[in-house]
């Protein structure tokens, strides 16, 4: 009898430990044609100090194109690791002069501040030394309930009101959407695209932002981290360094680069020939350190996995701080293109994907997936 009873306890266990791990779940949370506008694009998130996930879209009233057109920010709220999702929340509504797009959010440790970095004004393309495309500041203190004014930061970084320019040359930039960084010394950073007087387009330049203060100043860092690239972000690794991942303007994969020195310099651009890059934003998440008790430093990189064409996105794991990518499981196989990730309270995976294409429009996804679904039962993300 006892030796059924040690069978039976063995064969539960096997099964427990081999039985498929949770399938991602999806929600869409922004269509085109609802709430008011014929499309939406430009997916952001982050989890607060609160452990509400907040889902940022432009919300693209009557044009799927970039600014200047009117466009507004947009979010929605889930207090449950995104089971369900409350009624649109509008950050910044666009007025006769200007729309506002492209969030990039990170949460302020110290303070517990959200804080968006949108662009603003008259375009990335007719931004001149004398008229720059704007950055702004928005601000939350209340979980995302409520926005603050918009603060137009750009007098901090460039143009021809800019006291002491960092690079004298630049005549436009904008922040890349989805994430900007905080780091473990409280420093706030975010990567601009930028152009230079005289320079066609592509390529674009990326430099680093940062601020020491909870993003209400900041400054342009001088070092040129790519003279080729397009819409990046960026990671702290293990060690301290930087890892900026890079979109390929030239398509094929995905290009980066490191700072060891905060900044000052970075390394030769590379690519990563595991992760493929179609010429789109993706996003770049630090999931775990083992300096914080995990088994395991583990990196979490979201891109449409194509050479060529904007489809199949995917999320990949690195366990090296980004040398390699050796898993990569695929989201969404249809037309897909930018990405936005995040770690729930839970510790699951937050991902928010626009889906579908320039003719019939983008919805805007939630994901939520496991990391024990992402590697095959290999890793529970202890």
């Amino acid at each position: 009898m006892k030796n059924v009873l040690l069978i039976l306890t063995l064969a539960a266990c096997v099964a427990g430990c081999t039985a498929p791990s949770e399938p991602p779940q999806h929600t869409t949370l922004f269509r085109p044609g609802e709430y008011g506008s014929k499309y939406y694009r430009i997916p952001a998130l982050v989890t607060t100090a609160q452990g509400t996930l907040l889902a940022v879209a432009d919300k693209r009233i009557e044009s799927q194109g970039d600014l200047p057109n009117a466009i507004d920010l947009v979010l929605r709220r889930s207090t449950d690791n995104g089971t369900s999702w409350g009624e649109p929340i509008t950050i910044v509504s666009h007025n006769e002069k200007t729309g506002y797009g492209d969030a990039a959010m990170v949460v302020d440790r110290t303070s517990g501040d959200i804080l968006c970095i949108c662009a603003s004004g008259c375009g990335l393309w007719a931004s001149t030394t004398e008229h720059p495309f704007d950055i702004e500041v928005i601000r939350s203190r209340d979980d995302g309930l409520t926005w603050s004014t918009p603060e137009r930061i750009t007098p901090q970084i460039y143009g021809r009101e800019c006291p002491t320019p960092a690079v004298d040359s630049l005549s436009g930039l904008f922040a890349a959407s989805g994430r900007a960084l905080q780091l473990a010394d409280g420093g706030l950073l975010f990567v601009v695209a930028a152009h230079r007087t005289g320079d066609r387009w592509p390529p674009l330049r990326n430099y680093v932002c940062r601020s020491d203060d909870g993003g209400h100043t900041w400054r342009l860092l001088p070092a040129e981290a790519s003279h080729c690239g397009d819409e990046a972000k960026l990671a702290e690794l293990a060690d301290g360094s930087w890892l900026m991942s890079i979109r390929n303007p030239d398509k094929g994969y995905r290009r980066h680069a490191r700072s060891y020195d905060q900044g000052a310099s970075w390394s030769e651009v590379g690519e990563w020939y595991d992760l493929p890059d179609p010429a789109c934003n993706g996003d770049l998440l630090r999931y775990s350190l083992r300096s914080e008790g995990a088994r395991h430093d583990r990196l979490l990189h979201s891109i449409p996995a194509d050479t060529a064409q904007r489809r199949n996105v995917c999320v990949a794991l690195s366990y090296d701080e980004g040398k390699t990518w050796p898993v990569r499981k695929a989201i969404w196989a249809e037309p897909a293109g930018y990405s936005s990730l995040t770690r729930l309270a839970d510790g699951s995976i937050g991902l928010l994907t626009e889906v579908g294409d320039w003719d019939t429009g983008f919805e805007i996804r939630f994901t939520r997936l496991t990391m024990k679904w992402l590697t095959d039962g290999k890793d529970d993300g202890r």
